[in-house]
């Protein structure tokens, strides 16, 4: 059985909301959700201790995750932490050599 649903409003300036409009014309994003999706892995990108990643890597990162079968929060998670550590570890060696 699948959880319920939860949904949080949010309130954007005038400005935010023309942002993120612009955005969407623009057609970097579909979606509202998406814009808000690209949001929030950024957020987390930069508040995640020792990710250096590139957007690139965390866009193709985000893409193979939407592409791939649901996971539980536990496997996501140790997903996520899989990835961050053999990007970690990629670039710790790209700047030994």
């Amino acid at each position: 059985m699948r959880g319920i649903l939860e949904l949080m409003t949010i309130h954007l300036t005038p400005e935010q909301e023309r942002r993120v409009q612009e955005v969407i014309r623009n057609g970097a994003y579909r979606s509202v959700d998406e814009v808000v999706e690209a949001a929030l892995a950024a957020v987390e990108q930069r508040a995640t201790p020792g990710f250096e990643g590139t957007q690139e890597q965390l866009e193709k990162l985000l893409t193979e995750g939407l592409a791939s079968k649901e996971l539980t929060e536990e496997e996501f998670w140790q997903s996520v932490n899989q990835r961050t550590a053999a990007l970690l570890a990629e670039h710790k060696a790209g700047t030994s050599s």
